[in-house]
């Protein structure tokens, strides 16, 4: 009799010392699933946070990304919200605002708010942000003849604008130095962002959606500007950017190009900001085979443009 209480007791204390080894295991196990599901989220939200700044940094002419959050968080991922702005020559202007995911597996960037839509009527035909719904302005490749809707030429148009402080992209006839860049823009507008690359593509149906590569022309305080930096934080983004797209134009671009000075790259046009009536000192010029009037903001008494 003694000998089965003494079994049943040596059981219980066994299933009592198996019952807490299974609870401290599983809060264990569990505490690591939690580590190891964080870190791959956060792995993933710093690819996809360096992903949103790197397209900035090469495809996005003339735009800042003011902030960059995240919202909704947990363990398994969440969303982070980018807000970004356009200078217009000392005018700051709202600009369309992303909203990208990332989770344990992968992080994902709305392509679909990045790309412009396009509108036409019988009597228009251009490009506009999906949320500003403000038009874009178009590049063109100086290796491509035939556009849709031809050639577009705006500058003009300012005539008919008075008071307004405006960003303009320039297409150039041919490429040219940034040095002769220097020389054809005058003192009185600012030159914000190069165009370097963009695949030539068939676009005489309508816009093939083909991005248009250039980087932003930084001015710090003081109001100078290091092209050269600018350049070389341009092919770094490009290059990590490009990397998951295995594309043979883009990655002979960069190796062709992303050793060379600044002053020895081949610029097809330039994003330009500035008041309308210098603006349209631009439109007979001969270097200019395009122009396309972007964002437009009228001239308020309290803020003084810059030039």
């Amino acid at each position: 009799m003694d000998l089965n209480k003494s079994i049943k007791k040596a059981k219980r204390k066994q299933l009592l010392i198996i019952g807490c080894i299974s609870i401290f295991s599983f809060f264990v196990l569990s505490g690591i699933m939690v580590i190891v599901l964080d870190r791959a989220a956060a792995n993933n939200y710093f690819e996809l946070n360096k992903s949103l700044f790197d397209y900035q940094a090469i495809a996005s002419p003339n735009t800042q990304i003011d902030s960059q959050v995240i919202s909704n968080s947990s363990i398994l991922g969440g969303e982070v919200v980018t807000n970004q702005s356009k200078n217009i020559n000392g005018y700051i202007v709202p600009w369309s605002n992303l909203k990208s995911r990332y989770s344990i597996f992968r992080g994902s960037v709305d392509y679909n708010e990045l790309m412009p839509s396009w509108y036409q009527s019988s009597k228009n035909s251009y490009e506009y942000n999906r949320q500003t719904k403000q038009k874009i302005a178009t590049f063109y490749n100086p290796n491509i003849e035939n556009y849709y809707d031809d050639v577009e030429n705006e500058l003009d148009e300012f005539n008919h604008m008075e008071h307004s402080v405006a960003e303009v992209a320039l297409s150039f006839d041919k490429p040219y130095s940034y040095s002769e860049v220097k020389q054809m823009i005058p003192e009185n507008l600012n030159v914000v962002w190069l165009y370097l690359f963009s695949e030539e593509r068939d676009e005489h149906l309508g816009p093939s959606g083909t991005p248009i590569y250039g980087f932003q022309l930084n001015v710090n305080e003081e109001g100078d500007i290091d092209p050269q930096a600018d350049k070389e934080n341009f092919f770094s983004s490009f290059k990590a950017y490009s990397v998951p797209m295995n594309n043979k134009k883009i990655d002979t671009f960069i190796r062709d190009n992303e050793d060379k000075k600044v002053e020895e790259l081949k610029i097809l046009g330039v994003m330009v900001t500035g008041q309308g009536e210098n603006l349209v000192r631009l439109k007979d010029k001969s270097f200019v085979r395009g122009s396309s009037i972007g964002v437009t903001a009228p001239i308020v008494p309290y803020i003084t443009p810059e030039k």
